[in-house]
């Protein structure tokens, strides 16, 4: 029974996916109205700073970012939202209003049987941006955009376990749930993400990221997505030992050895505590 249904939400999800309007959760309205502004080459930093304002969370959110110990180092308390959105940079607002939108879409009524799962796939997510905007700085590259990505690698995930939660078959075996999830997470991911207008590279990484390899350079996206979630598996993980077991990926010590993997490892676990602490 349980294959007979979810077989047919994947077909209905796929039609929907290749058409021109997805349906996002309602949950996702912040984030589609700040990409919307992000990609508006006439948006300024004040016009993003009023649609902030209108949303108390959010701006609540800006501001307590703006000012962490990560972000604000030795600078001066900022107040004015426009002078938080300058020091976070935009990649940040629009992280920002993805952790809004998650953390709706789990506290949602549909949801609340599944919350364990839900909370497991969030944890995973903001470990993996921690990491990610490590290995991001270790690489000179943009570490806003790679916490991003962190972020938003498993919002197949998300999209998947919301659809499946409004059908009690589904919603009643969490073990081939999860498994479900898994095996269809990052294609999902990859066409929602293209539906927001999300770079190439963000969405190529999002489709890859689960494939089995060994990371030999940390010169792309998809590498430093994978090496983050590989080793973000020491800190949380939702997917169960033998579904990894069956997708090897590895991070060659040629690119990071083992100690300073661990060094990695254990500085995201302190960004983690920051980051509770400044989001949540």
């Amino acid at each position: 029974m349980f294959d007979e249904v979810a077989s047919r939400l994947l077909s209905q999800i796929a039609r929907e996916l290749s058409g021109s309007d997805v349906v996002f959760p309602t949950s996702f309205e912040l984030t589609l109205h700040v990409q919307a502004l992000l990609k508006n080459p006439d948006t300024t930093i004040d016009k993003l700073a009023e649609m902030v304002q209108a949303e108390p969370l959010m701006s609540t959110r800006v501001l307590a970012y703006a000012n962490s110990v990560a972000v604000r180092g030795s600078g001066p308390e900022i107040t004015e939202l426009n002078r938080a959105i300058m020091r976070i940079g935009l990649d940040a607002v629009r992280t920002i209003s993805y952790t809004l939108s998650v953390e709706q879409l789990i506290r949602s009524k549909h949801m609340q049987p599944l919350q364990p799962i839900a909370n497991a796939i969030w944890e995973h997510s903001l470990g993996v941006a921690a990491l990610a905007r490590l290995l991001a700085r270790r690489q000179r590259m943009n570490a806003e955009k790679a916490f991003f990505l962190g972020i938003v690698h498993d919002i197949g995930a998300f999209y998947l376990l919301f659809r499946c939660s409004q059908d009690p078959v589904l919603a009643a075996d969490g073990t081939e749930l999860v498994r479900l999830v898994f095996q269809w997470h990052d294609g999902i991911g990859h066409a929602l993400l293209s539906a927001m207008g999300q770079p190439e590279d963000v969405l190529t990484a999002v489709q890859d990221h689960e494939a089995p390899t060994t990371v030999e350079s940390m010169n792309t996206w998809t590498a430093i997505l994978t090496c983050a979630d590989c080793l973000g598996q020491q800190l949380s993980d939702w997917v169960p030992d033998d579904l990894r077991a069956a997708g090897q990926r590895t991070v060659s010590t040629k690119v990071i050895d083992a100690e300073e993997q661990a060094v990695i490892v254990a500085m995201a676990r302190d960004d983690l505590a920051a980051l509770h602490s400044a989001l949540f």
